[in-house]
């Protein structure tokens, strides 16, 4: 039975607090430490950048034995995950599996072999040109950190290698997938949101999600990514929950088909798994543990579900830097409170900073959700309540 756990990533909150309400006593390291990850953990870590993802184990070596379950970032760092897992017991896909579906080499096959496309990719830029068509990634990006418009610029070089990407436009999608013995079930599918201004995000920046109706994909579509995901995992062995990033081509597109373009694959718990949870009441935690076959120490104390209403959330960047200061805080505490009506019984803003922090410009400040009869509903009542938190930055 699973009754401690070690919860590692750059950001650890929420799989953290749908661990805490299973009961189980929970200990985190992240980057950022927030006042929220700490009310419900043990002991918390806040991991310096440069010590980013290198010294992690290390870190993890001061805490009580117990597994450990890692979230968003540790996937493109597999040689951080070995470490890990030959101090302790890793609650996740291991290190080579994670290695295999990071490869876009590999991903690029699959997916062309089972129903879906994938943007043309190189691993250089020579010959490529230089209009913007091709988008540099960095190999090790997260949440559309680093990306950018290819145009020639001499610009600065990514620190662990990049890769040259065709740009394709449509809809940004998820779909968060649980892997367990009985098979593969498709959660839910999701409206990214990326490089939205009113969230005072970079322009390829993952600033949030809106959960989408089962009407929100074609039944064509879903049986591709499924397609596309049963193949993936006999592959590469996953389990557990994983996410596709996929583009949903717009109807005037080269492909008269309109296969779902996948752009990569997240082997570990997926930062819009928790919109789910707040919908039907299953908890993120205990779906991950049980696919590995861990017992839980109780169901999962989780507020109402709203099995008829959609959510969303919405990550607020700084501009510039933003420091927390009491009435910040204050203000986060009043911006919550309008929202108590949509909020059944859940926090509608997270990740709330700890007073005395200084944010810098380009990194996240909050997340603010909502929820609603409809996924359009749903992202107006985000940009009202985005609009009320950034009015005092």
């Amino acid at each position: 039975m699973c009754t401690n756990l070690l919860v590692i990533g750059a950001s650890a909150r929420g799989f953290a607090a749908s661990a805490r309400r299973l009961g189980i006593k929970v200990n985190a390291i992240d980057l950022f430490g927030d006042n929220d990850l700490r009310e419900v953990c043990g002991r918390v870590v806040q991991v310096h950048s440069g010590d980013y993802p290198d010294g992690l184990p290390a870190i993890a070596a001061t805490f009580p034995e117990s597994p450990v379950v890692y979230t968003g970032g540790l996937e493109n760092h597999a040689k951080v995950l070995s470490r890990l897992s030959r101090e302790r017991t890793l609650i996740g896909n291991i290190p080579a599996a994670v290695e295999r579906v990071r490869d876009p080499t590999f991903i690029q096959v699959l997916a062309r072999e089972n129903g879906c496309s994938y943007p043309a990719t190189f691993s250089s830029p020579f010959g490529l040109p230089k209009d913007g068509t091709y988008l540099r990634k960095p190999t090790a990006s997260v949440g559309g950190t680093g990306i950018i418009r290819w145009v020639g610029l001499d610009e600065k070089p990514c620190a662990d290698g990049a890769l040259w990407q065709e740009f394709v436009t449509g809809v940004p999608m998820s779909a968060s997938l649980l892997v367990g013995p009985e098979g593969i079930e498709v959660l839910s599918v999701c409206r990214q949101l990326i490089g939205r201004g009113w969230c005072q995000a970079k322009q390829f920046s993952f600033c949030g999600a809106v959960e989408l109706s089962n009407a929100g994909l074609k039944q064509d579509m879903r049986t591709r990514l499924l397609e596309f995901a049963s193949a993936l995992v006999e592959r590469a062995g996953l389990m557990g929950l994983i996410g596709i990033d996929f583009i949903m081509p717009r109807k005037m597109t080269k492909d008269p088909i309109g296969k779902p373009i996948v752009l990569e694959v997240n082997p570990r718990p997926t930062a819009t798994m928790e919109l789910t949870e707040r919908r039907t009441g299953r908890s993120q935690a205990g779906l991950h543990l049980s696919a590995y076959g861990f017992p839980l120490p109780t169901k999962s104390i989780a507020p109402t579900c709203g099995r008829d209403v959609c959510w969303g959330k919405a990550i607020v960047f700084a501009e510039k830097p933003v420091y927390v200061s009491l009435a910040f805080d204050r203000h986060l505490t009043r911006c919550a409170s309008l929202m108590e009506d949509q909020s059944l019984g859940w926090p509608m803003v997270t990740d709330r900073p700890r007073c005395g922090t200084v944010i810098q410009a380009g990194h996240p400040i909050s997340t603010i959700f909502a929820s609603a009869q409809t996924p359009g509903n749903v992202l107006r009542s985000l940009r009202e309540h985005v609009g009320e938190i950034v009015r005092v930055l």
